[in-house]
């Protein structure tokens, strides 16, 4: 199973998601569905640095990702603070730009682009954000 460690920076956005693209080329996703799962996987990674970690810090992003069959899997994994996916309001997208809140796309782009978002907190410690994605042909 393809994993790795990532220092918890903005500058690690990039080799995360190359490292989640070989994965996914080995699956029939198109250009689309690729850029969608990279798309979320940056989202899900900027809010650990951003929240879990509260900015970059010296701590680090585990990360795996699984090819198998035809679903992706990735598990991303920190020890910062937890985060409750199910408490994150619903986003505004119907009110004027400016009367809405700054943030909250985050969770929903995840929840929108990936066929399945969970989190937990592990007996350990640590959270896990589970993603996965299922190529249309299975």
């Amino acid at each position: 199973m393809p994993t790795a460690d990532f220092p918890a920076i903005y500058a690690s956005l990039a080799s995360i998601s190359l490292f989640v693209e070989a994965e996914a080329q080995k699956l029939a996703f198109t250009s689309k569905e690729r850029y969608q799962i990279s798309l979320s996987v940056d989202e899900a990674c900027a809010n650990i640095i951003d929240h879990a970690y509260s900015g970059e810090t010296s701590a680090t992003i585990h990360l795996t990702a699984l090819a198998e069959e035809s679903r992706l899997l990735i598990l991303i994994e920190d020890r910062g603070s937890p985060c409750d996916l199910d408490s994150i309001p619903e986003p505004d997208l119907t009110s004027p730009l400016e009367e809405r809140r700054e943030r909250g796309l985050g969770v929903y782009t995840m929840r929108q682009l990936m066929d399945e978002v969970r989190f937990e907190r592990l007996p350990d410690g640590r959270n896990r954000l589970t993603m996965v994605k299922y190529t249309r042909a299975g």
